[in-house]
Protein backbone atom coordinates (compact mmCIF):
# COMPACT_ATOMS: atom_id res chain seq x y z
CA UNK A 1 0.00 0.00 0.00
CA UNK A 2 1.71 3.53 -1.16
CA UNK A 3 1.54 6.67 1.33
CA UNK A 4 -0.57 9.62 0.26
CA UNK A 5 1.35 12.20 -0.60
CA UNK A 6 1.10 15.09 2.34
CA UNK A 7 3.00 18.38 1.31
CA UNK A 8 5.12 18.94 4.22
CA UNK A 9 2.12 19.75 6.72
CA UNK A 10 3.50 19.28 9.83
CA UNK A 11 7.18 20.20 9.62
CA UNK A 12 6.31 23.32 7.22
CA UNK A 13 9.37 25.77 6.66
CA UNK A 14 7.37 28.30 5.08
CA UNK A 15 8.41 30.86 7.90
CA UNK A 16 12.06 29.75 7.54
CA UNK A 17 11.94 30.79 3.68
CA UNK A 18 10.76 33.74 3.99
CA UNK A 19 13.18 34.81 6.75
CA UNK A 20 16.28 33.64 5.02
CA UNK A 21 15.05 35.38 1.93
CA UNK A 22 14.15 38.49 3.66
CA UNK A 23 18.13 38.18 5.34
CA UNK A 24 19.18 37.53 1.79
CA UNK A 25 17.55 40.63 0.52
CA UNK A 26 18.37 43.01 3.35
CA UNK A 27 22.41 41.87 2.70
CA UNK A 28 22.02 42.16 -1.13
CA UNK A 29 20.63 45.53 -1.02
CA UNK A 30 23.81 46.64 2.07
CA UNK A 31 25.86 45.55 -0.48
CA UNK A 32 24.68 47.35 -3.48
CA UNK A 33 24.05 50.96 -1.51
CA UNK A 34 27.63 50.00 -0.86
CA UNK A 35 29.15 50.37 -4.02
CA UNK A 36 26.94 52.42 -5.51
CA UNK A 37 28.07 54.82 -2.83
CA UNK A 38 32.10 53.81 -3.26
CA UNK A 39 31.75 54.53 -7.02
CA UNK A 40 29.67 58.02 -6.67
CA UNK A 41 32.28 58.96 -3.90
CA UNK A 42 35.23 58.23 -5.65
CA UNK A 43 35.73 61.72 -6.95
CA UNK A 44 35.52 63.06 -3.35
CA UNK A 45 38.24 61.03 -1.12
CA UNK A 46 41.04 62.99 0.00
CA UNK A 47 44.05 61.09 1.64
CA UNK A 48 45.22 62.33 4.99
CA UNK A 49 48.40 63.89 5.85
CA UNK A 50 49.55 60.31 7.33
CA UNK A 51 48.17 58.50 3.90
CA UNK A 52 47.05 55.94 6.41
CA UNK A 53 43.32 57.24 6.67
CA UNK A 54 41.29 58.95 3.83
CA UNK A 55 38.41 61.76 4.25
CA UNK A 56 35.71 62.66 2.01
CA UNK A 57 35.66 66.55 1.01
CA UNK A 58 31.89 66.86 -0.90
CA UNK A 59 30.13 70.10 -1.18
CA UNK A 60 27.41 68.64 0.96
CA UNK A 61 29.55 67.93 3.87
CA UNK A 62 30.90 71.08 4.00
CA UNK A 63 29.58 73.69 6.91
CA UNK A 64 29.61 77.27 5.51
CA UNK A 65 27.64 80.30 7.75
CA UNK A 66 25.44 81.79 5.28
CA UNK A 67 26.23 84.79 4.20
CA UNK A 68 23.92 87.84 4.41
Amino acid sequence: MSKRFVAKTYRNRRVLRIILAAVIFAALALVVTFLLLFFMLDDYVVPNTDRHTVRIEHPFFTHEPPTD
